[in-house]
């Protein structure tokens, strides 16, 4: 379809998302950016935040990222995030206890344990998670 983009949005278990948009808005490293049909390819890091689709149909969605990559070339973009949550499809409570749940695990290792590293990576994710459904509720009022 001419003044399309081809997207895929994939996490490390699934593709959330592969189709055409009319444009992207996402959360760069350096503060939010757009992509339209025709862009200059490039490549960055994503900060945790909202993804902004606008479909074929003028319709938009609205999905929130925990970070991830960013990749376009010749009107193809493509996704690698951590987490994707669609508008409507999370629960805020659910995320706020796991961040909680590796916060008290991670204070009772110390960094000798095996499984410290991990955890701290579990708790990362679901701060950066956290933070993007955050933004993502108050985008959606």
């Amino acid at each position: 379809m001419a003044n399309m983009i081809k997207l895929d949005i994939v996490t490390p278990d699934k593709k959330v998302f592969e189709g055409e948009i009319k444009s992207l808005m996402a959360p760069g490293i350096d503060g939010e950016f757009g992509i339209l049909p025709g862009h200059a390819p490039f490549a960055t890091a994503l900060a945790p935040g909202v993804v902004e689709l606008k479909k074929p149909d003028n319709t938009q969605e609205l999905m929130a990222v925990s970070g991830g990559y960013i990749e376009v070339a010749h009107d193809k973009a493509v996704l690698l995030v951590e987490t994707v949550d669609k508008a409507g499809e999370y629960d805020i409570e659910r995320i706020k206890r796991n961040k909680e749940e590796q916060e008290k695990l991670l204070k009772s290792k110390t960094q000798q344990d095996v499984d410290y590293d991990r955890i701290q990576l579990e708790l990362v994710r679901e701060m950066s998670r956290l933070k993007a459904v955050e933004l993502l509720a108050r985008r959606g009022k």
